[in-house]
């Protein structure tokens, strides 16, 4: 799972540049572009220092253009400071420090924040291990649609932390990202058609989940094969179509998400 992956690009709620908007050819007024704000230029500094963009790569001068632009409020920046203390890019690893960083940003509604504040209060990293906590800001994220926490939240319910056990509501919750393209989602979802739980044992449809997550997941294709040998023919050819049949929904639902 990646759970500390840096950002690279602006945020789109944050981007102070828009995409021009046509001019009438009656009215040729050119469009003027906003300047960056000086928080916005550091951020994108710090990128430059962080990935070696033109520059020397240098996470401690990264840290320092994250920090001066989180300090002001700038979530993209928070996200990617809390990433640099958790990974100890430029500064000494400090998950304390990562899960206050995180925290700043997931009050700002980021989705990606929300389900790394997740992740630490479920394994109790930086922060005291709370189930509810975890819970809380899973479903936060998860209601923006990310793929990891939804799939996170759906292991709460699979394993009754933080939450009323409910196997309905997990398969649910896997099924939903599974079809947003989480490998892991889709391997869990596979796992519980196999095994009958909240709803009918179908090797058909956990067949065809684990080929799909195998693209992605290194042991997948081996118990794929291994509920194979239970399938006749036929069934294994159903299962393939599919899997290829979700590849195909799961490529073009991304595709529109990019649009």
């Amino acid at each position: 799972m990646n759970l500390f992956a840096i950002r690279t690009t602006i945020v789109a709620t944050f981007a102070a540049v828009t995409a021009a908007g046509d001019v009438s050819s009656h009215n040729p007024i050119p469009k003027i572009q906003p300047q960056p704000s000086q928080a916005e230029q550091d951020y994108l500094q710090g990128i430059r220092f962080a990935e070696g963009q033109g520059v020397a790569q240098d996470y401690a001068l990264a840290l320092k253009y994250y920090r001066r632009a989180a300090e002001t409020g700038y979530v993209a920046a928070e996200y990617n400071l809390a990433y640099c203390y958790a990974n100890g890019f430029g500064v000494e690893r400090d998950l304390e420090q990562a899960a206050q960083w995180y925290r700043k940003a997931a009050l700002q509604g980021d989705a990606e924040a929300q389900n790394n504040l997740g992740v630490l209060y479920s394994t109790g990293r930086g922060v005291r291990r709370s189930g509810q906590k975890a819970v809380h800001w899973y479903r936060l994220s998860a209601a923006q649609d990310n793929p990891e926490a939804t799939n996170n939240l759906g292991m709460m319910y699979l394993k009754g932390r933080g939450v009323k056990r409910d196997w309905n509501q997990a398969f649910r919750l896997f099924r939903k990202s599974a079809d947003l393209g989480y490998a892991v989602a889709q391997n869990n979802l596979a796992l519980m058609y196999a095994n009958g739980q909240a709803v009918e044992r179908d090797y058909i449809r956990a067949y065809a989940w684990l080929d799909v997550a195998a693209q992605q997941i290194s042991g997948c294709a081996e118990l794929r094969d291994q509920i194979g040998k239970e399938m006749t023919k036929a069934q294994i050819a159903r299962a393939q179509a599919l899997a290829d049949a979700k590849r195909t929904q799961i490529s073009e639902k991304a595709s529109q998400g990019e649009k």
